[in-house]
């Protein structure tokens, strides 16, 4: 939809009252963050009617059933937030695009206060409607993963590194390394983070005063600290992680170069920047001596950025490692931020600023009426994605069989991760899993012994031989069944799947 400029001049007025007023602006701009994350629930809902979770929102559910210094192929973080969420929250769809709402209002706060201590007011909000255009906060938002988790954690980590380099107090240190290590401990890309404050902070001018106060040594003190209970898990767990996460970089070398990362990361920043152009336009200068006074953290913020987004493809580079697309989610937050902070001479005005806000407000507009039709939409143009596939239709049915057999809740499943995780998360029994064929990616499983005494359902895709032999060698006399099972979609044939289930029960 065009909205044309006159006709929002009559409204400019009492919107600009709404925002921008010096009393009012940080906290219309807050209650404007708050809204558009609560608005994202809904549209979620919509635009994701009729499919099951990705496998890494229900991961995160099943780790999150204990909490322990490692998850296998992770750090714990992410699973220790679901966790937590999921004490509160029943495990459904909405629950977890809820979860995923609030890690994008955490990261949107952030950058808005990130903004208020580089920009001028003004310019910190026009920032924030625009960064509400940016793709991983909206469509690319269903998923609560480790990535989603490190785009709340990182623009954090700035902002409280931002406070400690100006306070330099034990508080502002301990603060920082806590935030450290949360980003380090949601996913180990996160150590990205640490390596752009940490240049930051030696190329700033005011270094001297920053590392002869406290701060920074607190800072690392509580950082060892709290990341400890990890490193010795790692170590005794024989370094599963960095293992696991030496096969996956293995994997994505094989077709995904830095170019091409960047490439897809500046498609996806396209949208704001148009934005903000629109809102702009016409762009004009600042008159003369109406220059904003030199902010100090404008200098880190773009050490911080251009760290962030030229780490990775640097270090890829002459590692041959791939960069997939999913990694970046969390490096590129900052940039619309640093472009406009170079930009001093570019008149942001009042006007912008409301336009900016329409435009973002429009956009959620279209987002509402796309969830309403997602679903007419979807029935209508088949094939069907992987996520409208039967796997909670699966859930439920496994758990009826071991019921049915049994008498008890269904203890543990053992598969291919993403069914198994879908049977955790979907089954009323929320069963613990034994996933990819390899225990040490399970460390919640007293493997093999916690199998034998409490019995398992394995379950298979049809075809995936390497599934089917290792969960019979779990047990060569577990009994055979075979499921088949579909989803049905308004106008589209249903996708028909077909499961290979052993049941090896408890103990008589």
């Amino acid at each position: 939809m065009i909205f044309r400029r006159r006709q929002l001049y009559r409204f400019q007025a009492p919107l600009a009252s709404l925002l921008l007023r010096p009393e009012r602006t940080a906290r219309a701009v807050i209650v404007c963050i708050v809204l558009y994350a609560s608005l994202r629930v809904p549209v979620l809902i919509g635009l994701r009617q009729g499919e099951d979770l990705f496998m890494d929102s229900t991961e995160a559910y099943a780790w999150g059933q204990q909490f322990l210094p490692g998850y296998g192929r992770h750090p714990p973080m992410t699973g220790w937030i679901a966790g937590l969420w999921y004490r509160f929250f029943p495990a459904t769809n909405w629950a977890s695009y809820t979860l995923s709402s609030v890690m994008s209002c955490v990261s949107l706060l952030s950058i808005y206060f990130i903004a208020r201590r580089v920009l001028a007011p003004r310019r910190a909000a026009f920032i924030v409607f625009v960064m509400m255009l940016y793709p991983l906060f909206h469509i690319k938002a269903n998923r609560f993963s480790n990535y989603q988790v490190l785009l709340a954690v990182l623009p954090l980590l700035v902002l409280i590194f931002l406070i400690a380099y100006e306070k330099r107090t034990v508080l502002a240190g301990a603060l920082l390394g806590l935030m450290a290590a949360t980003a380090t401990l949601t996913i180990y890309s996160g150590f990205l983070g640490l390596l752009a404050i940490g240049i930051a902070a030696i190329v700033h001018p005011g270094r001297a005063q920053f590392f002869r106060s406290p701060a920074p040594y607190v800072a690392a003190l509580v950082y060892l600290l709290a990341v400890s209970p990890h490193l010795i898990w790692l170590v005794r767990s024989d370094f599963v992680s960095l293992r696991y996460a030496e096969e996956n970089l293995g994997e994505a070398a094989l077709t995904r170069h830095p170019l091409k990362f960047l490439a897809d990361h500046a498609v996806l920043l396209a949208m704001p920047f148009a934005g903000a152009a629109i809102a702009l336009w016409p762009w004009r200068a600042k008159p003369a001596g109406r220059e904003h006074p030199k902010k100090p953290d404008r200098m880190l913020v773009i050490v911080v950025t251009a760290v962030l987004i030229g780490a990775a493809p640097i270090l890829a580079t002459p590692l041959d490692v791939g960069l997939k697309p999913d990694w970046g989610i969390p490096l590129f937050f900052l940039v619309p931020l640093s472009v406009l902070s170079l930009l001093p001479w570019l008149l942001v005005t009042r006007r912008a600023v409301v336009f900016a806000a329409v435009i973002a407000g429009a956009w959620v507009v279209v987002l509402v009426v796309a969830a309403s039709a997602a679903p007419w939409v979807k029935s209508k143009t088949p094939p069907l994605s992987p996520r409208h596939w039967a796997f909670s239709e699966l859930a439920r049915e496994l758990t009826q069989v071991w019921r049915q057999k049994f008498n008890s809740p269904l203890p543990i499943v053992v598969g291919e991760l993403a069914v198994a995780s879908a049977v955790t998360f979907y089954s009323p029994d929320h069963p613990r899993m034994l996933v990819d064929f390899n225990p040490a990616l399970s460390p919640w499983i007293d493997f093999p012994s916690e199998l034998r005494r409490k019995g398992f359902v394995g379950v298979c895709e049809d075809n995936h031989e390497t599934c089917l032999s290792y969960i019979e060698s779990l047990d060569p006399a577990a009994e055979h069944a075979d499921l088949t099972l579909s989803r049905p979609v308004e106008g589209a044939s249903p996708i028909m799947l077909r499961f290979h289930v052993r049941v090896s029960g408890p103990p008589r």
